[in-house]
């Protein structure tokens, strides 16, 4: 949605100074699902008839495959004069930094029927000699019961388009919206491309743009004709920008080159599978097609020397092979390479473009073909540590998890190389490779070694693995509360096994067949820990979802309905919000973890926003003389497409706090206190409340087998980890194993600065005496 929106803004205020009408028609608009889909004006029909009446609109095609088939209302012809032999252009929603790229196919309606069901013929832009270039590839998506769209291609992969967090609608095409679209699954097919995608800055996600010859590939340049193209084989945007084509570029099946004095009808494919992290998957966009205006005379540059994608570092005494390719007038022919070290001591290059890596340093490759050159900088490191990044804390015989580490070379970055990973007890459970991606499967409860290393080099990381017991306890961090009251402050409770079926009245479901900790277990935990009368139900009020109806309290009832809307009685719902997630029924089918942190709490009407508001502490226990501070925080909240939403925390300023006395949050929503009694104590602000412990309660690990102690967790701008003897470092990284922060750590407690960290879910790697720990952190 940013975006989009951003493109809105954009195009919106920019002077404009020509009228525009439309050379072209909708035929055919199918997208892929996505996380545009079905908003109202970048992913519907409608959106769509709109691209073709008006060129400040904008359609979305979805992941792989989405398509528009548009139709010129007058032959768009192949010509002579037009520049550079550009006879259309394609616009999109492309910026620097953002190229969402589109395979282009083009059709002549040879049997003049004014139908597009002649031959389909491909624009061959430069990624399509590119080794990576995948043809004929094909995707199955399936819908979920979430936002989550499944997914499986022809090459026996799978995977899920994930859905952020500020585009809340659907994904999956609906049948209000799209009528004719089949609603379990979905089949697409083309062309997929290598999406490269550059990470390396978590605050800066690029996806960085083919050379040429692709939709939604390059920006669009304000205030320009549009029937006067760019030139495609100059890095400047020239003319009108976007991304221009040459007729002449098209290819049949076998790859040949075919002539078509003009075309009939545009194809525009999307062609990434790909996730951008907070950005969504990556999706091509649509504005306008443009045919070109012959202008004789008007020349540039027509030949390009294309350096396809490439590592920008190496492993010491590693080589690769560099992929190129020659264009002349944007047809590939055949040319002779030069590549030419600028340091051979540190690489070397031979005449078929091998790179070979000597020793360590960086220097530059000259590949020069005819009159064309290109400058590549190449680093060669080697690997200096590992971390594996997996999340072992919540693992049941019958698991698989993906195996994930991370190198780092001796420059402190972040390397892509292959790591060999072993255990040291087969027992418990085993490795095995698929499609590339190692994955550790748990057989039976014990602990084994994981060990992982880079082949060639003697860097090793070992990590103690717990497999469960569905008999073993965990510890969350859980409070309970009314809307008027708090019943239960926020403290760790432990959980463990239970009768869930002698949990529900009038049980419609079995839940016997539970194997392992699930919310539903720690709201119950939670419950009895609180000693108030409960009822959870799975009727027809909530469709059969498990859900919690009634508390009772000194007496007063709290009654929800699960996610009921109607009548509005009936709208009133308990709410378990589990690491920021916040669900209303189906308690059973989300797992848990130790450290997890589980809130329970009542909203009297749900088809209106509400706040919700939390209560935290620096420390969980303390003794006397220690530093107390509490944050208060509050969120807007709404449930939408039947799940709820939530706007970013703001503090809470002004606020009164109960404590050992009287306090008021600052305007950053904090409270602080020396604890001048012995604990336990429970701090008060409304209905929240936070238990203080005595220290010796909580001294020892409060998550088994784990040396440190990390608090708190949630964290909003400062993270505390004691248990260091000695010098160490702490690492903060994504869950893709992005590297986020970094800090040396010596003796005594360390504090961790959080505060400009975007909010979400990040693994905290504790290096110290040549071990390793690794802690789930939720940042507010």
């Amino acid at each position: 949605m940013k975006r989009i929106f951003i493109l809105y803004v954009f195009v919106f205020a920019a002077n404009i100074v020509f009228s525009q009408q439309s050379g072209f028609s909708l035929l055919e608009y199918k997208p892929a699902p996505g996380q545009h889909i079905n908003q109202q004006y970048v992913g519907t029909p409608a959106a769509a008839q709109k691209m073709a009446e008006n060129f400040k609109s904008l359609v979305s095609l979805g992941s792989f495959g989405g398509y528009v088939i548009l139709a010129f209302e007058e032959p768009c012809l192949n010509h002579s004069d037009n520049p550079y032999g550009i006879d259309f252009t394609v616009f999109g929603n492309a910026f620097p930094g953002s190229s969402e790229p589109g395979v282009v196919w083009v059709m002549h309606d040879t049997n003049k029927n004014g139908l597009p069901d002649d031959t389909w013929y491909e624009i061959a832009g430069s990624s399509y000699f590119h080794s990576q270039t995948i043809n004929n590839y094909e995707v199955t998506y399936s819908r979920t019961d979430g936002r989550d769209i499944l997914w499986k291609d022809n090459l026996d992969n799978t995977g899920r388009i994930l859905a952020i967090s500020y585009n809340t609608q659907d994904y999956y095409p609906t049948t209000d919206i799209f009528p004719e679209y089949p609603q379990a699954e979905v089949v697409f097919g083309g062309t997929l491309l290598a999406t490269e995608i550059d990470s390396s800055n978590v605050q800066e996600i690029k996806v960085l743009a083919p050379a040429f010859g692709y939709a939604d590939n390059r920006p669009q340049k304000q205030g320009a004709e549009l029937f006067v193209p760019d030139n495609p084989y100059t890095k400047e945007i020239e003319g009108a920008g976007g991304d221009p084509v040459d007729i002449s570029w098209a290819v049949d099946k076998q790859g040949n080159y075919v002539h078509l004095d003009a075309i009939h009808f545009v194809k525009i494919v999307s062609a990434n599978l790909a996730n951008a992290g907070r950005l969504g998957e990556v999706s091509t966009d649509v504005s306008w097609v443009e045919a070109v205006l012959p202008q004789p005379g008007v020349s540039g540059k027509e030949n390009l020397l294309v350096v396809f994608p490439h590592p920008a570092k190496m492993l010491l005494n590693n080589s690769f092979k560099l992929e190129t390719a020659y264009f002349e007038k944007g047809r590939k022919t055949d040319a002779a390479f030069s590549f030419q070290s600028q340091n051979e001591e540190i690489i070397q290059a031979t005449a078929d473009g091998r790179i070979i890596a000597e020793s360590l340093g960086n220097t530059e490759i000259v590949v020069a073909a005819n009159d064309e050159t290109d400058t590549l900088t190449l680093k060669v490191v080697r690997p200096e540590a590992i971390q594996l990044l997996t999340d072992f804390s919540s693992v049941y015989p019958g698991d698989t998890l993906i195996l994930n580490a991370r190198v780092i070379d001796n420059e402190q970055g972040k390397l892509d190389v292959p790591v060999n990973f072993v255990l040291s007890d087969n027992t418990v459970g085993n490795i095995f490779t698929k499609n590339g991606k190692a994955y550790f499967a748990a057989s039976s409860p014990g602990e084994t070694i994981v060990s992982c290393s880079v082949e060639g080099f003697s860097v090793k990381e070992d990590l103690t693995v717990k497999v469960h017991s569905p008999e073993d306890k965990m510890r969350v961090y859980f409070t309970l509360k009314t809307e008027t009251e708090n019943v239960l402050p926020r403290q760790w409770i432990e959980v463990g096994a239970a009768d869930l079926n002698s949990m529900i009245e009038n049980r419609q479901s079995d839940y016997s067949g539970i194997e392992r900790p699930v919310l539903f277990n720690a709201i119950i935990a939670g419950l009895q820990k609180a000693n108030v009368p409960f009822v959870f139900k799975d009727d027809d009020a909530a469709d059969g979802k498990l859900y919690l109806f009634s508390l009772e309290n000194d007496g007063l009832f709290s009654n929800g309905w699960g996610g009921k809307l109607e009548p509005s009685a009936y709208a009133r719902a308990w709410v378990a919000r589990l690491n920021g997630k916040q669900y209303l029924n189906n308690f059973h089918q989300h797992e848990i973890s130790d450290g997890d942190t589980v809130d329970l709490y009542h909203v009297s009407d749900i088809s209106n926003s509400w706040i919700y508001s939390c209560l935290t502490s620096n420390n969980d226990s303390a003794k006397i003389g220690d530093v107390i501070t509490v944050l208060l925080e509050q969120a807007a909240c709404q449930y939408v497409n039947g799940e709820i939403t939530a706007s970013e925390f703001a503090p809470v300023a002004n606020a009164e706090i109960t404590a050992e006395k009287t306090l008021y949050t600052n305007e950053q929503g904090e409270a602080a206190f020396v604890l001048e009694a012995e604990p336990p104590l429970v701090v008060y602000s409304d209905n929240n409340a936070v238990l203080i412990s005595k220290k010796i309660t909580t001294e020892s690990n409060f998550i088994a087998n784990r040396k440190y102690r990390v608090y708190p967790n949630p964290v909003k701008k400062e993270l505390v980890i004691e248990g260091f003897s000695g010098d160490g470092k702490l690492k903060l990284f994504s869950p893709s194993g992005q590297l986020v922060a970094e800090k040396s750590a010596h003796s005594g407690p360390v504090w961790f600065d959080t505060s400009l960290l975007p909010q979400g879910i990040y693994l905290l790697v504790i290096v110290h005496e040549n071990k390793t720990e690794t802690h789930k952190i939720i940042k507010r």
